[in-house]
């Protein structure tokens, strides 16, 4: 019975994983786009997303390392061509356009990424109120 519990607690964290997939992938692309707005991603900002990958409940059911290589794979991808890259962020983010409770925490998730460093700059609020444009949502309101 012990072999059958495991088992079916592999599969329930495997489904988990697939159903959370594209809340990652939009939330770590997010994520990039605000963190690269001023020109660089501060270690404030890499903490701050590892801790959010590792408290929020959409985030957490993956591997913390293969999250932040998706979050780095988007951010060299805007360093090396901003246009292209941000192609791809809005891509990632447009999928989740049809779960505004999902968009929501995504862009909760980016404004406390752009607010890590202590400085909420322009840049960030316009990487802020685009992906809200592309979420068909209100952009949120600072903190700082």
């Amino acid at each position: 019975m012990a072999v059958f519990a495991h088992l079916r607690e592999l599969l329930h964290t495997q489904a988990e994983r697939m159903r959370h997939k594209p809340f990652l992938k939009a939330t770590m692309a997010g994520a990039a786009l605000v963190a690269t707005a001023d020109g660089e991603v501060s270690f404030a900002e890499r903490m701050r997303m590892d801790r959010l990958l590792e408290e929020l409940e959409g985030l957490r059911v993956h591997d913390v390392h293969a999250a932040v290589d998706l979050f780095n794979d988007f951010v060299a991808v805007l360093e090396a061509d901003r246009a292209e890259g941000r192609t791809q962020v809005f891509e990632a983010v447009r999928r989740l356009a049809e779960d505004p409770e999902a968009g929501r925490l995504l862009l909760r998730v980016c404004l406390l990424i752009s607010e890590a460093d202590g400085d909420y700059l322009a840049s960030e609020r316009r990487a802020l109120e685009d992906l809200a444009d592309c979420l068909g949502l209100a952009p949120p309101q600072a903190t700082v």
